[in-house]
């Protein structure tokens, strides 16, 4: 389920409102053996070229005809400021920074500019430069609305979430019906698990421009958290009638509706996805998890290989690819990608997990014991994670290490048919029969018909019957070997 704060569809004025802006008198034409006249008309042919350019979604090309009319014309703030909203459409925010303050230079009070700095600094998570920029504007003009509405994401994104309310509540004062205001405050909302408030500000939003980009999936999301997932279903499809081709979206309505255990018609979803966006990651992953669930290893390995060539660095994608390799019995190509992933997890514990896991299906058992030790630092309370470091240690033969985790794990969860199993085959190695016996017994009561267990029952009878039967002879020998001896 994506999260992200959406500055909607406010970045500042398209280009065209910003080419008669005043001239700045130029001083040092460029000196070469050209005709300066004809360099600046084609500078300002340049400059129509781009705006038509943006228009039609061409960024890059608009970009490079920016670029090549600034510098014929550096001195141009509507020509800067043009650039940084182009560059901002490619996300490169850096450069846009820079386009923007260099308009700055030239033009330091323009509210409309100093306002599209503040967006892409907070993108940037320069937070404390971007409020310099909204309070600026502030003090050179109050009623600007904009800066009010953008600052609440900025201290949103800081995690001063009373600030950002405080923000609404003035920007509210300037401009009631802001749709926004009202997506940016939802958005502060929810990240506080205020999710009926949130839902209510975005509903304000459709209300206001029903249209809004992404409400809709806001709103999805915040139903999906409460649990509610038919009322996320329809506001997903609800945005999907607004886009029917937006990719991630529906990539999110599948992974609804995977959890919903409607996987017929979440693989739909991927397959769309995937149809519409054909270089869209996350489909195509979910397309090979899905072949991972269904025992397709070749399909999945497929699909996770597209995933490694459009996203290097796409999160689990390693584990998910040596986990269809581990299936097609290739341990050694999956060894080489879970040390791979081993060096880019973070400190998800359900990732490292699951990692751990894998790592020893694939016999890395000094690997998965350092994973899974990192998982039972995060999450000492989970039973999974200390009966899985248990499992380690019983295969590194540590096995009083694998009790201890094994009986932690109990404690925390006594009802864990496969932490008894543990405990029982751990203590029939060390011949301690009558606790393994308690312990199978245990596990036979939660899972009388596991085969597992039969299976250890017939042996702890076997090795009863040898363990009465050396009890029986011992003491006779130890008697001869006593009587020996005097």
């Amino acid at each position: 389920m994506a999260v992200a704060l959406g500055w909607g569809s406010r970045h500042g004025p398209a280009p065209e409102d910003h080419v008669n802006w005043p001239q700045v008198e130029i001083s040092g034409l460029p000196q070469n053996n050209s005709d300066p006249m004809n360099e600046w008309m084609e500078a300002e042919a340049r400059v129509e070229r781009a705006h038509e350019l943006y228009d039609s979604g061409r960024w890059a090309e608009a970009a490079a005809e920016l670029k090549a009319a600034i510098t014929v014309n550096p001195y141009n703030p509507s020509w800067l400021f043009n650039f940084g909203l182009t560059l901002e459409a490619l996300d490169e925010y850096e450069a846009a920074c820079k386009a923007y303050k260099d308009a700055l230079e030239l033009m330091p009070d323009d509210v409309e500019t100093l306002n599209c700095l503040g967006v892409n600094l907070t993108r940037l998570g320069q937070y404390a430069e971007a409020l310099s920029c909204f309070e600026r504007i502030e003090h050179l003009d109050p009623t600007f609305e904009p800066a009010y509405c953008n600052r609440i994401v900025t201290y949103a994104e800081m995690g001063q979430h009373d600030e950002a309310e405080v923000v609404f509540y003035l920007a509210q004062q300037l401009k009631e019906d802001c749709p926004l205001c009202f997506y940016n405050i939802g958005n502060s909302l929810y990240s506080r698990s205020e999710y009926e408030r949130a839902i209510y500000c975005w509903q304000r939003t459709l209300e206001i421009e029903p249209t809004h980009p992404h409400a809709h999936v806001r709103i999805a999301e915040a139903h999906w958290a409460q649990g509610d997932f038919p009322a996320a279903r329809r506001h997903y499809e609800a945005e999907l009638r607004l886009d029917p081709n937006d990719a991630d979206v529906l990539v999110d309505l599948g992974d609804l509706l995977g959890e919903m255990n409607r996987w017929p018609e979440a693989e739909r979803k991927y397959i769309r996805a995937a149809e519409v966006e054909p270089d869209n990651p996350s489909a195509q992953f979910c397309l090979g998890e899905l072949a991972l669930r269904n025992s397709r290893p070749a399909e999945a390995e497929d699909r996770f290989r597209r995933v490694l060539r459009l996203d290097p660095d796409y999160p689990g994608v390693h584990a998910r690819l040596a986990q269809a390799l581990i299936r097609l019995k290739r341990v050694q190509e999956a060894a080489k990608h879970l040390l791979r992933e081993m060096r880019r997890c973070g400190d998800d514990p359900l990732a490292l997990q699951e990692l751990g896991q894998l790592l020893l299906e694939a016999h890395m058992t000094r690997q998965a014991n350092d994973i899974l030790r990192r998982v039972v630092a995060i999450q000492p309370d989970d039973p999974h994670a200390q009966h899985n470091l248990a499992v380690s240690f019983f295969r590194m033969h540590r096995i009083e290490d694998g009790i201890r985790h094994c009986r932690r794990a109990l404690k925390l969860k006594p009802d864990y048919p496969l932490a008894l199993y543990n405990l029982a085959l751990a203590h029939l190695q060390k011949n301690q029969l009558p606790r393994a016996r308690r312990y199978l017994a245990r596990a036979l009561t939660l899972a009388p018909k596991d085969e597992h267990l039969r299976r250890l029952s017939r042996r702890l009878g076997v090795a009863g019957f040898w363990s009465k039967l050396r009890h029986r002879l011992l003491p006779r020998r130890g008697d001869a070997e006593v009587q020996g001896l005097e």
